[in-house]
């Protein structure tokens, strides 16, 4: 293994024991998809894609469960032969994402609006807290409502409280499956900067009014992708507009002084620091990588 290799696992038991012992902060990663996005984490790597494949599998039932490595072309070679589909549409980056990392940072695609984002089609998840604990909360039904909130809590946390090592989600058919095509929005993924804003849909036009770059839409508007070759701060402006912004694409020198998330009002970050608290008191996982401080 090389120095610029991330470490892997095998077996969740196994990883659980590493972060146990660990006396230093590490960065957690599923395919590394996403890892220009957020400040960057100075600490040696840690990826989830030695835990792959399907674990359960019940196409009646809609159901399906996976090791967090698992990469969505194999989810949907799976899926595809009983026409069915992941419901949250998880945009790719430009890579082959891994289930762990569509969950635990929840980001939808083009079919969020009519079929949800991630966390709201998780059923149930194992995952190593920042104690080297392993631990499992909801399960593998629908109404089955034990500890359903820890999983859906986690999502969107990027890594920050919990490593996933295993997840059951819901699926659906082909035909549930809507066009939601974006004209320019290759225009825009050819710039520098990226920006991915979540907005009331009649608030859209007025927020891009003064925008120097390429615009494409999805959601009828309410979903935006924003590009341009120098970087325009838009979160107060989204957030001024009923929304948030997350910046999806930039230079990483950019990245080392600028958050890409939304900013955060005191009271939320209060909340952030006492969740970290619960999941991670060590501050082992991505330290920083959502906020300075978290």
């Amino acid at each position: 293994m090389t120095e610029t290799d991330a470490l892997t696992f095998d077996a969740p038991e196994a990883m659980a024991d590493f972060v146990a012992e660990l006396d230093h902060s590490i960065a957690i990663e599923g395919a590394g998809s996403k890892a220009g996005i957020g400040f960057p984490v100075d600490a040696p790597r840690l990826s989830t894609t030695g835990l792959a494949g399907i674990t359960y599998f019940e196409p009646k039932e809609f159901v399906l469960g996976a090791m967090a490595g698992t990469r969505l072309s194999v989810l949907e070679a799976a899926l595809d032969e009983y026409d069915l589909i992941l419901p949250f549409d998880p945009p790719r980056f430009g890579g082959d994402p891994t289930l762990g990392g569509v969950i635990a940072t929840n980001l939808g695609g083009a079919e969020r609006e009519s079929m949800g984002a991630p966390r709201d089609n998780l059923l149930g998840a194992q995952y190593i807290n920042g104690k080297g604990e392993l631990l499992k909360a909801g399960g593998r039904v629908v109404k089955n409502v034990s500890g359903y909130d820890i999983p859906r809590g986690l999502s969107g946390s990027w890594g920050t409280l919990a490593i996933f090592t295993e997840l059951t989600i819901k699926v659906l058919p082909k035909a549930r499956a809507v066009d939601q095509q974006a004209d320019g929005l290759q225009d825009v993924w050819a710039q520098n900067f990226v920006w991915r804003v979540s907005i009331p849909r009649d608030q859209g036009d007025t927020l891009t009014q003064a925008w120097k770059g390429p615009v494409a839409r999805q959601w009828d508007g309410a979903l935006l992708w924003l590009g341009a070759d120098a970087c325009q701060d838009i979160h107060a402006r989204a957030a001024r507009a009923g929304g948030h912004a997350l910046l999806v694409q930039s230079p990483d020198n950019h990245r080392v002084a600028d958050s890409c998330f939304q900013p955060l009002d005191a009271g939320n970050i209060t909340l952030h620091r006492l969740l970290k608290n619960a999941f991670d008191p060590h501050r082992r996982f991505n330290p920083g990588r959502l906020y300075e401080g978290l």
